[in-house]
């Protein structure tokens, strides 16, 4: 249920801006947290991750060059799933479709 929220997080602030900036870097923080948990003892955490196709909203984050602070939390949210995943089947959905290749 909280990757669900975080989710609708995501949705409703689409366009980075300083008013909803702190709160997008800790929905990805907690995303990162709630994804390592899932990966370690509930598939259908990542079933919803790659079901609502979530990496591609850190993409639009991206592109949107919203600035240093929301991209460097980005990169550490990507970088402490790919240090932290145990689930081969997770990493290989995490990276078969390009998104990391993009960002």
């Amino acid at each position: 249920d909280q990757l669900k929220y975080l989710h609708y997080v995501l949705t409703k602030n689409a366009a980075v801006n300083e008013h909803n900036r702190d709160l997008l870097v800790e929905t990805l923080r907690s995303m990162a947290e709630i994804l390592i948990w899932g990966d370690q003892n509930d598939a259908h955490v990542m079933d919803f991750f790659l079901e609502k196709n979530m990496l591609s909203f850190f993409l639009k984050i991206m592109k949107q060059k919203s600035g240093r602070f929301v991209c460097v939390q980005l990169l550490q949210t990507l970088n402490i799933l790919f240090e932290n995943m145990r689930n081969e089947t997770s990493l290989y959905y995490l990276l078969s479709n390009n998104h990391i290749n993009a960002i």
